[in-house]
């Protein structure tokens, strides 16, 4: 079967939101004063959904049984706590700490974005995803009416999360979702978005109709709108230009997300455009583990981020400087096969 390379291309996309939040978040922290760069960071907003909804995408049509999930739940826990095991083999020579604190904190960056790499958060969401696919696949998914059921009620309850992320930051200064919810547990976000890529891949591939709706030019359309919104709601309601994750939550979001996915299922790559879009989305779980370490120590060691001026020039680089050392280590026998999920 040929590969679809528009899938890929989601990834890719998806990858460079992640990091694009990541690198303009930190130039925002340090100026609260609008530049045009944070515009890049309003467009990285669908970049968890992007995610989700692809992973749930080519997921849908697997029937390997709890022995399929389970290998994927290892397989996550293997890259965490290798990546984790690395970084801290400095003190473990130095005996500044034990064999067990690199576990702990491998669990810490799984479910409460603790540790050197809190990015790791995404990966234990998915192991929750994971652990409750058999259930889903046999009760859920199979049957259209039951799908659309819990789609409709992971929105209600996301919309009101997001009702009262809004109500508590607005009246008492917080946000309902940051201190009472670590990400990894906001299921009902991550896992509507996840059987919502399976939604469009089992039921809704070949529907015309949606894509009337907001495929094709609708999609630049809608994605502007979003953008607009987003930047918006951060400034007046949540009176924080950084606070994207929690619109996440918002039907705006859903529909650009929607939008984007179907618009970008819909170009065919080929060629040699094709060729470089598979082989950079091969590298993006790398370039997503090591890029959130490198911009801290950037960002505790230099003075980078308070020139706001620079800071598109600052983005570019540091994404080309991400995805060049992914390439070559890829490039390691045993590497792609050992960071397969």
């Amino acid at each position: 079967m040929d590969r679809d390379i528009s899938l890929d291309a989601i990834k890719l996309v998806a990858c460079i939101f992640v990091c694009t939040l990541h690198t303009i978040g930190m130039f925002m922290s340090e100026s609260s004063d609008f530049h045009l760069s944070y515009l890049l960071f309003y467009m990285s907003g669908i970049a968890v959904p992007l995610f989700f909804m692809v992973n749930g995408f080519l997921l849908a049509p697997k029937d390997g049984g709890m022995k399929y999930y389970y290998r994927k739940i290892f397989n996550i826990v293997k890259i965490v706590c290798v990546f984790t095991f690395i970084f801290d083999i400095p003190k473990l020579v130095r005996g500044d700490i034990s064999i067990l604190i690199p576990f702990k904190q491998a669990c810490s960056s799984l479910f409460f974005q603790g540790g050197v790499f809190p990015v790791f958060w995404f990966l234990g969401s998915l192991i929750f995803i994971y652990a409750l696919m058999p259930f889903l696949k046999k009760y859920i998914i199979s049957i259209r009416t039951r799908l659309y059921g819990l789609l409709l009620f992971l929105s209600v309850l996301q919309f009101i999360i997001y009702t009262c992320d809004i109500y508590t930051n607005y009246v008492y200064s917080f946000i309902f979702e940051n201190v009472y919810i670590p990400q990894s547990f906001r299921l009902y976000s991550h896992l509507m978005y996840f059987l919502l890529g399976v939604c469009l891949r089992l039921y809704l591939t070949d529907n015309n109709m949606l894509k009337n709706v907001i495929g094709g030019g609708k999609a630049v359309l809608c994605y502007i709108i979003y953008i607009l919104c987003a930047a918006l709601i951060c400034y007046l309601l949540y009176r924080n230009v950084g606070a994207i994750e929690y619109f996440q939550n918002s039907i705006i979001c859903v529909l650009a997300s929607l939008s984007f996915f179907l618009s970008l299922r819909s170009i065919v790559f080929s060629g040699y455009i094709g060729r470089t879009i598979v082989n950079l989305s091969s590298c993006s779980i790398l370039v997503y583990t090591i890029h959130y370490p490198i911009l801290s120590l950037l960002y505790m060691k230099t003075d980078l981020f308070v020139h706001t001026d620079f800071s598109f020039f600052a983005w570019a680089g540091l994404l080309l400087l991400w995805f060049f050392i992914s390439y070559w280590v890829y490039q390691i026998p045993y590497i792609s096969s050992f960071l397969r999920i």
